[in-house]
């Protein structure tokens, strides 16, 4: 229990000293419940991406074409919504979101290339897709009747629903264990009997359910979706991944589920408080970039860190025997 506890600690320390850094920075904006809550439900969607995406990173592929699909997938949905109300929305955005992840979870497994540079590829291809689908404007909009998931408490039921979900497939599935098998050692999951393409092909696919519901949050948020052009919808992927690889490296002391959105939590106080504070949107991408830097060498040399940690250790108490 002691233990449980303070691990439950040092996970929540990350938010709420990068919290009281800009608390200490900007009293008057941070100073009051409606901020925090705020930046809890701006953290939702990208926490509900970012689930998508771990699957298929926990295994050692990378999706480009993560944005593309859900575009693809708010589309769908808010052309249904427009015939058969809200449940052809939710029809429409799962049955676009299942059937183009699994396409692409077969391309990857049957063509066999790296999947950055399949995914890129694909990612072009969707987004001409989803713009053909978008028709002449190059949006689709939903009538305010239908969007009746992007407020509280609806978005945080739907969100509660999403974090449990991914905890019950990541750590009490079979597809979970055979999930971090292959993310573990790819030839040794293969020698001990796991299919590892069908396990990849899974992977696209389980994300699928939370692209859905991502776009479908997103529909009902802003009341209609875009489409894009030029690999303009791979910015959708930026802060979800971001986070997941600071849940990674966070995972020795939390579960992923939730580290996933103390990551994105955490990433959505830093970039609020640079809004608040009136920095200009190109030093925001500059923070993003090196927060994404220092969040991949730490993921990339976690072992070489807990080396230097232990000799580290190793060596205080060396000099603290020596000193008695």
């Amino acid at each position: 229990m002691k233990k449980i506890l303070i691990r439950t600690l040092e996970t929540l320390a990350l938010p709420v000293v990068v919290y009281l850094i800009f608390l200490a920075i900007i009293p008057e904006r941070f100073g009051n419940w409606n901020c925090f809550y705020t930046i809890f439900l701006q953290s939702i969607i990208p926490t509900i991406t970012a689930y998508a995406i771990a699957f298929g990173n926990i295994c050692g592929l990378f999706d480009f074409s993560i944005g593309s699909e859900q575009i693809i997938s708010g589309v769908v949905g808010g052309l249904m919504a427009a015939k058969y109300g809200v449940a052809g929305m939710v029809l429409g955005a799962f049955i676009s979101a299942l059937f183009i992840t699994l396409l692409t979870g077969i391309l990857n497994s049957v063509f066999r290339i790296p999947s950055l540079v399949l995914t890129m590829g694909l990612a072009m291809i969707y987004e001409i897709v989803g713009s053909k689908l978008a028709g002449h404007y190059g949006f689709v909009q939903i009538d305010t009747e239908h969007a009746i998931f992007g407020s509280s408490p609806e978005i945080v039921i739907i969100f509660i629903a999403m974090l449990a979900l991914f905890y019950f497939l990541f750590n009490h599935t079979v597809f979970g264990y055979n999930l971090r098998a292959v993310g573990s050692n790819e030839t040794v999951a293969k020698a001990s009997g796991v299919d590892v393409r069908a396990v990849k092909i899974k992977a696209f696919f389980y994300g699928g359910i939370f692209l859905a519901v991502s776009a479908i949050l997103t529909l009902c948020q802003s009341g209609s979706v875009g489409a894009q052009q030029s690999l303009g919808s791979v910015t959708v992927i930026f802060k979800p991944l971001i986070s997941v690889l600071l849940a990674l490296v966070l995972q020795k002391i939390c579960n992923l589920s939730f580290g996933i959105f103390i990551a994105q939590f955490t990433l959505n106080i830093i970039f609020i408080g640079l809004i608040a504070a009136g920095l200009p949107d190109t030093f925001q991408n500059v923070v993003l970039g090196i927060f994404l830097l220092i969040v991949m060498i730490l993921f990339r040399n976690t072992e070489r860190i807990e080396i230097l940690k232990s000799r580290f250790v190793k060596r205080t108490c060396i000099l603290g025997g020596g000193e008695t």
